[in-house]
């Protein structure tokens, strides 16, 4: 019994131990050599032109642009709804057009699976600016006829905005 005992009592002063040492003070955040600066959500400028896209749950629409040249540029997600919505600009081939991609939902924001002709092209990256609001940046390098339209996986949905053309950027 002397035995159960003595490693009850050590499994206590292990625990308290193990407790108190993971109560302590936190570690100090090491001070990067050379200081660097951290930016500021408005320190990066936006790129190209900028297309800003309004989503307030029902409809969505567009402020930009109709026509880019090739190019970086950036999109603002205003998004107004309360739900997780993503942005997402894709290049329609063999001739389609946006009414295209219309035509095939019976309602606005209804879900389909995304069509052979479309392809998909993934931001670059996004951010949010000093208002919250996200900022993609899409490498348009193909000239075309585009869409631009955000998602949600929760539920399901596609909201078409509007059709973008993309044009061989000026040479310089």
């Amino acid at each position: 019994m002397n035995r159960q005992k003595l490693s009850q009592q050590v499994m206590w002063a292990i625990l308290i131990t193990l407790l108190l040492v993971g109560c302590g003070a936190p570690a100090a955040t090491p001070t990067p050599f050379p200081p660097t600066a951290t930016p500021t959500p408005t320190s990066r400028p936006l790129l190209g032109s900028v297309i800003e896209v309004t989503f307030d749950g029902n409809e969505c629409t567009v402020s930009g642009p109709t026509e880019l040249p090739t190019g970086d540029h950036s999109f603002v997600l205003k998004d107004l709804s309360e739900q997780y919505q993503a942005l997402y600009v894709s290049r329609l081939l063999n001739g389609k057009t946006y009414q295209g991609l219309l035509d095939l939902q019976s309602e606005p924001g209804e879900y389909y699976p995304q069509p052979s002709w479309v392809v998909h092209k993934g931001s670059k990256g996004m951010r949010r600016n000093a208002k919250g609001e996200k900022v993609y940046t899409f490498s348009l390098d193909k000239e075309g006829k585009h869409a631009i339209y955000i998602g949600s996986s929760s539920p399901l949905s596609l909201w078409f905005c509007a059709p973008l053309k993309v044009i061989e950027a000026p040479s310089e």
